[in-house]
C-alpha cells in the first residue's frame, strides 16, 4: 500500500490532458467497433474445421475455386479420415487480407 503524505493532493488535469483522454477513449471505441465487425465478418459455423462446400458457400464461390485456392496455399487444411477440412482461422485471415478499405479512397 502506498504511503500517504500529509497535505498532498493530486493535480487537476489540464484541458490538454482531458483532450488527450477523450481522443484515447474515441480510439478505443473505434477499435472495439472494428473488432466487433471482425467477429461479425465470420458468419461461419462455430467449429475450427470447415468442409470445402461450407467455405465455398461462405465466400460465394464454386467448390472447384476453393480447391484451386487450397492448392495455391491460400487456406490451411487438414486431412481427416479421407476428407479435406479447412481451418476457420485461415478463412477469416483470407477474408481480412483481401478486404478493400473504402476509407483509403
Amino acid at each position: 500500500m502506498a504511503k500517504k503524505t500529509k497535505g498532498h493532493r493530486p493535480e487537476t488535469p489540464t484541458e490538454k490532458q482531458i483532450e488527450k483522454l477523450e481522443d484515447l477513449e474515441k480510439q478505443t471505441d473505434d477499435l472495439i467497433k472494428e473488432v466487433g465487425q471482425i467477429e461479425d465478418l465470420s458468419g461461419l459455423p462455430n467449429r475450427d474445421l470447415l468442409r470445402v462446400h461450407e467455405v465455398a458457400d461462405y465466400l460465394s464461390k464454386a467448390e472447384s475455386t476453393i480447391r484451386l485456392w487450397i492448392d495455391h496455399g491460400y487456406f490451411i487444411t487438414e486431412k481427416f479420415r479421407g476428407s479435406l477440412w479447412v481451418t476457420k482461422q485461415s478463412v477469416i485471415d483470407f477474408r481480412l487480407k483481401n478486404r478493400v478499405n473504402n476509407d483509403d479512397n
